[in-house]
């Protein structure tokens, strides 16, 4: 028997069918549905197969991940106030979990990557905009109404005066900076031209050091309320080896100018790269399930 488990991102759904050791036998990606709730229920239900035992899903927003209901999500607002979990349940009579993609990513590190043996961590995931989920004590803080390690929404300025405001998220996501490069150097909008351009051109090179100025600045206000051991990088972007050595470097030049303690949280990349919404997902469904 498998599992099916489904990530869905905000431009493909990915999807894959493992055994309970958490090794796939096949996986694949579709365009997701942003429709309308019938027609995203209809791609969840297309996917599943005679040999499939269970469904684990990944999916952004604030979620109650023991009931399945969504509370807020703005990628597909016509989930908005459902209980997934029950009304997939009711369509395809398989047991369902639904967890936050960023504590999916988590759990997948928790299970088989970067968080195995640490105490305090952070998960940031670059992606069409900012997760995070948060490590104390080797749990997974959720919070009362599931904001808790939402980083994305944390408030900046816009301007000296703080009248104008954006958050972390939107201003500082990875589809921004991709599409920012390349309509500055005229470019396509995709990841690997928009990192050839960021190696090649000296200019640019700046451009996306101060982006990852702006990550590494996160890092360092989050650790002195945190107490870091390690922070993982998650999201496509994170593949991209430039990327950490630069918010790294840039970490390092921040603590080299306002340093108050010589603690320093390892930050790294994510260890299960595009897997580690899929695998938490499952993981997260063994533990619910309790057949881990």
């Amino acid at each position: 028997m498998l599992y099916l488990v489904i990530d869905v991102g905000g431009t493909y759904t990915k999807y894959g069918y493992y055994n309970h050791n958490g090794v796939v036998k096949m996986k694949s990606k579709i365009k997701t549905v942003k429709t309308n709730i019938d027609d995203f229920y209809h791609m969840m239900t297309s996917l599943v197969k005679e040999d499939v035992c269970g469904i684990a899903l990944s999916m952004p927003g604030l979620i109650d991940s023991q009931t399945g209901y969504v509370h807020a999500i703005s990628l597909l607002p016509f989930l908005q106030g459902h209980y997934v979990k029950k009304e997939i349940e009711a369509l395809t009579q398989l047991p369902v979990t639904v967890e936050n993609d960023a504590k999916c990513a988590t759990l997948g590190e928790i299970w088989k990557g970067r968080f195995r043996n640490i105490r305090n961590g952070l998960f940031l995931v670059l992606g069409s905009g900012i997760g995070g989920t948060i490590i104390i004590n080797r749990e997974i803080v959720r919070g009362p109404r599931f904001k808790a390690g939402e980083i994305g929404s944390i408030l900046m300025p816009l301007d000296e005066h703080y009248q104008k405001m954006t958050n972390f998220g939107k201003n500082n996501n990875a589809n921004s900076l991709i599409l920012q490069i390349s309509q500055k150097y005229h470019c396509k909008d995709d990841g690997q031209t928009v990192f050839h351009i960021i190696k090649e051109n000296q200019e640019a090179y700046h451009d996306f050091k101060r982006y990852c100025r702006q990550i590494a600045f996160m890092i360092y206000n989050l650790d002195y309320i945190l107490d870091l051991d390690v922070v993982v990088i998650g999201g496509g972007i994170s593949e991209q080896k430039i990327l950490i050595s630069t918010i790294q470097q840039e970490y390092l030049q921040l603590r080299q100018e306002y340093e108050e303690d010589d603690h320093r949280p390892q930050i790294t990349d994510c260890y299960l790269h595009n897997d580690a919404n899929l695998l938490g997902a499952l993981y997260f469904y063994l533990k619910s399930t309790h057949t881990l």
